[in-house]
């Protein structure tokens, strides 16, 4: 039996926007999209700004912008997500948590 039950998600992005002319607010667009095309709901995107790293592994890249994404959807949403970020140069980490 598969679980369809719509579970509410908050996702954080660490972006590396440092090689591209994209800002937030498009990658923010294309996440929401990405997003729908997998069956989730965007409920709320907020733009949390720079903020420096506690430690960075990279001299070079010692701050980045935040991004937290809410959504809803079934419990393999998370996964495929990653899945279809994981190749996107824009997306340095992501961090999803369940809210339920």
């Amino acid at each position: 039996m598969k679980n369809t039950v719509n579970r509410e998600y908050k996702t954080t992005f660490i972006l590396d926007l440092r090689e591209t002319e994209d800002d937030v607010a498009k990658v923010s667009a294309d996440i929401t999209e990405i997003l729908s095309s997998l069956g989730a709901s965007v409920s709320e995107s907020e733009d949390l700004g720079i903020k420096e790293f506690a430690r960075a592994a990279d001299p070079n890249f010692k701050q980045a912008h935040y991004l937290e994404v809410y959504f809803s959807g079934n419990a393999s949403v998370p996964h495929e997500l990653k899945e279809k970020l994981h190749l996107d140069k824009r997306v340095n980490r992501i961090f999803v948590e369940s809210n339920d």
